[in-house]
């Protein structure tokens, strides 16, 4: 595992840059339930990263030799997908006067129960996140570690996973009234840039992803 290890956390690293779970976070801190409507949007965010992380353990494991030739054809696919998807986003100019969605609105006054919801519904439509997760699980898995190593990798890659998301809450919770300020700078700073962002992100993690698959199992 020492020789993955380094990879390993790169990738989780990588992982860790969710734009839309930062956003998220940041309105649900600006909501009537800041601290409780952003841990429950976390929990059920990670809550899905687990459950994925157990059932991709146990079906690469399954694979056998075969897991390292999948983790090719999965890193070229991906890496494909994510060019495709970087493209888009950068020749796709959104209309500058065009108003914001209305669930965004409406996020001051969602009840915990529905950012636990909206938490486990966000990690599997974001492709770069979950693609750099399946990775995660590939390199663990043909790493043949014990069962505890590969649970305490696992383990790993989601709190790198959640670095981001945790430094935020804990600032809110720490001076939330200095934090609402800078949060709310954030906020804007990252919507502005979202294009920019999302195109940067799915160009490098694409050609990531190209090079794992084409450097062969």
């Amino acid at each position: 595992m020492s020789d993955a290890l380094p990879e390993l956390i790169v990738l989780a690293i990588g992982g860790s840059v969710a734009p839309p779970l930062l956003l998220l976070t940041i309105l649900f801190l600006g909501s009537h339930r800041p601290l409780l409507n952003a841990t429950t949007l976390a929990l059920g965010y990670f809550t899905i990263c687990v459950v994925i992380g157990i059932a991709g353990l146990t079906i690469f494991g399954e694979a056998g030799d075969a897991a390292r030739t999948v983790e090719s054809v999965f890193s070229v696919t991906v890496g494909g997908l994510l060019i495709v998807l970087g493209l888009r986003s950068l020749l796709r100019v959104p209309d500058p006067d065009a108003q914001p969605p209305r669930w965004m609105e409406l996020i001051r006054f969602v009840s915990p129960a529905r950012a636990f919801v909206f938490g486990t519904a966000l990690f599997p439509i974001q492709i770069k996140n979950l693609a750099i997760f399946v990775a995660c699980l590939n390199l663990i898995s043909v790493a043949s570690l014990s069962p505890l190593g590969s649970v305490l990798a696992l383990c790993l890659v989601i709190l790198i996973f959640a670095i981001p998301v945790l430094v935020l809450i804990g600032l809110y919770a720490s001076f939330p009234q200095r934090a609402s300020k800078m949060l709310e700078s954030l906020r804007a700073w990252m919507e502005r840039n979202n294009r920019k962002i999302t195109v940067v992100l799915c160009f490098v993690f694409g050609a990531v992803f190209l090079v794992r698959g084409f450097s062969g199992p």
